[in-house]
């Protein structure tokens, strides 16, 4: 079993980790590192990952700036209708304040208004003298690093088609990149408060999903009117009741339906975003849904839950094998063909896999794998000095091919990048330690999606900065890209896995981890 150890040192103070070649990660000065990078990627290719200053306008100063088009015959009513609807009932109640002075009804409900403010303001004023209720939050989410974060981006997200990149920012808008579009739409809405999750819809122009506090909102934009303050008019909200707090998104490969989860609760919830209608496809113990990942097959959907145990389903029935382990699942990854998943737990310092069967039914093997020992050690780079990595597993990340994996690790400076191979088994190899800027901590990574050859690693660090590490390798199967396309746009329960060969037992190790499947299924129908 692969240990860090096996990894070559770090690179020597100073310097970051600027690329891959040929299996080798090269290290140069941070301004040679950037450099490098659009050099290899392409000037009209690079994403520059920068927040501007622009200022952010409160629904205040745009209630105010629009007053100067009303028109003149717009009644009281009209305009407060007309507020409620674009910024909610706060501006509508403010609204309904200046209404003071246009009648005997109107002064009536500005008093009401007025008084309606104050209790408002009263009890915002004693809600902070309480304690703060403990909110759920995902095994990794984008909320989780917002208070440790010194910079403003938290998270990036890669379109599964194009060149384009979301980044969620700390006052919870966000923000999409495009590769030679100098403008960058930025997405707010007053739905849209503690961002935990965002996804982009496979196959679509420009469909992101966020999950928020309140529920999903489903932004709809026009690559051909790249507006730079899309209107609220551009985002269909998806309420959740029940599961809001929404903690986890995962769109269906095909981009037909959308899995969400979260709240307190235990369902998982798939949404037919065209149509706007939701099914619970299953409800049962196990505590919050905390993790919901489809397979690339669109066979099999990974579920975690905040207790000690993970469900993985078949998505034509709906039937389900359970696993137990030790501390809930923090983050978990397919394999491109969707026969294998790896995962990593709260407190085990593993990387864990399972392998699954095709045919009918979920096929899961009994007992996951451990296939590397992360337990945390001190490193000597180049130079002799020492480096703590390792330990608690914040996430982990694999390319489309299945080919590079990378571990983000909770209060290191270094991120791990392991070499993998799917078939016929499962294979890590070392790859190498990737390190930022003197003091910076790697906080959530990205592949980009939609590579023919190679891959680029986004790296969002504590210092709020995004670099993208570009990295140059032959392939071991030729054959990888084409396959991710085939098996994308195939029928949803009618996908094989082609020239599968492999058995059971040649995904397992000597050492065996001690989780165990009871292997408990149960039918659950669409209510």
């Amino acid at each position: 079993m692969i240990t860090l150890e096996h990894l070559p040192p770090p690179p020597v103070f100073g310097q970051v980790t600027a690329f891959e070649n040929d299996g080798r990660l090269q290290a140069l000065l941070g301004s040679e590192a950037l450099i490098t990078a659009k050099k290899w990627l392409g000037e009209g290719m690079y994403i520059e990952v920068e927040v501007g200053q622009e200022p952010v306008r409160t629904a205040h100063s745009k209630q105010e700036a629009r007053e100067a088009f009303y028109a003149h015959t717009e009644t009281p009513w009209q305009r407060v209708m007309f507020a409620y609807y674009e910024e909610g009932w706060e501006a509508a109640v403010h609204e309904m304040i200046k209404c003071r002075g246009e009648g005997s009804l109107h002064d009536v409900a500005s008093t009401v208004a007025s008084l309606i403010i104050k209790m408002s303001s009263l009890i915002a004023k004693v809600h902070t003298l309480l304690p703060s209720p403990k909110k759920i939050k995902a095994p990794y989410d984008v909320a989780q690093d917002r208070g440790r974060c010194d910079g403003s981006i938290v998270s990036v997200a890669w379109h599964p088609n194009t060149n384009t990149l979301a980044a969620v920012i700390c006052d919870d808008t966000v923000r999409v990149f495009t590769a030679g579009q100098p403008n960058k739409p930025i997405l707010k809405h007053r739905l849209q408060k503690s961002i935990t999750s965002i996804a982009w819809m496979p196959f679509s122009a420009l469909v992101l999903a966020v999950g928020c506090e309140a529920g999903v909102l489903l932004w709809h934009l026009d690559p051909l009117n790249a507006m730079l303050r899309p209107s609220g008019s551009c985002a269909t909200f998806l309420p959740c009741p029940g599961t809001s707090p929404i903690t986890t998104l995962s769109w269906h490969p095909r981009g037909n339906v959308l899995v969400c989860a979260g709240g307190s609760s235990s369902q998982v919830v798939v949404w037919d975003v065209w149509r706007e209608v939701s099914v619970v496809v299953h409800s049962g113990s196990g505590g919050t849904v905390t993790l919901a990942v489809w397979s690339p097959d669109s066979s099999r959907l990974f579920v975690a839950y905040s207790s000690k145990i993970m469900r993985v389903f078949e998505t034509h029935g709906w039937n389900y094998e359970q696993w137990s382990v030790d501390s809930p699942v923090v983050s978990a990854v397919w394999s491109r063909r969707g026969h294998l998943l790896l995962f990593v737990t709260q407190e085990d310092p593993v990387l864990y896999h399972l392998a699954f069967l095709p045919g009918e039914g979920v096929g899961g093997t009994q007992v996951a794998a451990q296939v590397a020992d992360l337990t945390q050690i001190a490193v000597a780079t180049l130079e002799g000095d020492q480096i703590s990595v390792g330990g608690a597993v914040k996430q982990i990340a694999w390319d489309p091919r299945s080919e590079r994996l990378a571990v983000v690790f909770h209060n290191s400076q270094l991120l791990a990048l392991f070499h993998t191979h799917t078939h016929p088994s499962l294979h890590l190899a070392p790859g190498g330690f990737i390190c930022g800027e003197p003091g910076c901590v790697p906080v959530t990574v990205s592949f980009q999606q939609n590579l023919s050859s190679g891959a680029v690693l986004s790296v969002v660090w504590s210092s709020g900065k995004v670099t993208h590490l570009p990295m140059r390798y032959s392939s071991r199967d030729p054959l990888a890209a084409s396959f991710i396309h085939n098996t994308s746009l195939s029928h949803a329960h009618s996908t094989t896995l082609p020239n599968t060969s492999f058995t059971v037992n040649s995904f397992f190790t000597n050492n065996v981890s001690p989780i165990s499947s009871p292997l408990t299924g149960r039918l659950f129908s669409s209510p």
